[in-house]
C-alpha cells in the first residue's frame, strides 16, 4: 500500500467529526476537491492550529464536580495561569484566548458539570468519527451535551446541523436519549479564509447553538453522504503523488 493510500485509510479509520461534517456539507462537485486538499494537508503534516491544551482544560473550565471533592471551580485568573502553564509556550495565545472565551460564555449560565466517558460514532468496520466529548451538563432539569468549538472561522448553519446530529447519535442514547445537544461556538462572526488572508481584524463572537429534536438528521440520511466521503477518499488515495 502506497503512502497516499495508507494516509487516506488512516483518515477514514479515525476522522475528526468536525472534518467529517464539513466534508458531508460540501456539494457533490466541491466535495472531491475539498477532500483532495484535506488529504494533501495530511500528507504534508499540516494541521489546524492546535487547541490541545484548551481541550484538556474543558472539564476545568466547566467546573466538573467529582464525588465528594469540596474544591470550588477555578476562577478566571487561575484558569488563565493553568492553561498558560500547560502550553509551555506552544500555541499559548490561542489556547488561553479560547479557554477564557468559553469560561466567560458558560460560567454565568450556572451549569452543573459531570464527567462523561468520551464516545465516538461508528461509521463502519474499524471506522469511527472521533468526538471525544467528556462532559455532560445539567441546567434547570435539562441534560445537555455541549461541544466547545474553538476555531476562529465560523461554520455555516448546515455544517453545524450535521455536526450536532453526529453528536446526538453518539451521545443521546440509552438513558441519555432525551438529552439536548448544543455547540458552544467560540468563532469570529463573518471571518473567512479571505479575511484572514487580508489580515482584517476579527473578534470572537461566542454563542450557544442548540439543535432541536425535529432538526436532527437521521442516520439513514447521513449514511449515504458519509459513505460517499469514504469512497472519494479511497479514490483519491489511488491517485499518483
Amino acid at each position: 500500500m502506497g503512502v497516499k493510500k495508507k494516509k487516506a485509510v488512516g483518515l477514514l479509520n479515525r476522522i475528526q467529526f468536525i472534518d467529517l461534517a464539513q466534508a458531508v456539507t460540501q456539494s457533490p462537485v466541491a466535495r472531491r476537491e475539498w477532500l483532495r486538499a484535506y488529504l494533501q494537508r495530511a500528507l504534508k503534516g499540516g494541521k489546524f492550529p492546535s487547541y490541545r491544551y484548551f481541550r484538556n482544560a474543558i472539564p476545568t473550565i466547566y467546573g466538573v464536580k467529582r464525588g465528594l471533592d469540596p474544591s470550588p471551580p477555578v476562577g478566571r485568573e487561575e484558569l488563565k495561569k493553568y492553561v498558560g502553564a500547560a502550553c509551555n509556550g506552544i500555541d499559548e495565545a490561542k489556547n488561553v484566548e479560547a479557554a477564557l472565551t468559553l469560561y466567560d460564555l458558560i460560567r454565568p449560565r450556572g451549569y452543573l458539570a459531570y464527567d462523561h466517558e468520551p464516545r465516538h460514532l461508528a461509521l463502519g468496520r474499524s471506522r469511527q468519527a472521533a468526538i471525544g466529548l467528556q462532559v455532560e451538563l445539567v441546567r434547570e432539569e435539562e441534560l445537555i451535551f455541549q461541544y466547545p468549538y474553538p476555531r476562529r472561522s465560523r461554520l455555516d448553519d448546515h455544517t453545524i446541523r450535521v455536526l450536532l446530529s453526529i453528536i446526538h447519535h453518539a451521545y443521546a442514547v440509552g438513558d441519555r436519549e432525551g438529552a439536548f445537544v448544543e455547540l458552544a461556538d467560540l468563532s469570529c462572526d463573518f471571518e473567512t479564509a479571505e479575511t484572514r488572508r487580508l489580515r482584517l481584524p476579527s473578534v470572537r463572537a461566542p454563542r450557544i447553538i442548540r439543535i432541536h429534536h425535529d432538526e436532527i438528521i437521521s442516520l439513514d440520511d447521513l449514511a449515504p453522504e458519509v459513505q460517499n466521503v469514504h469512497d472519494l477518499l479511497m479514490e483519491l488515495g489511488e491517485e499518483p503523488d
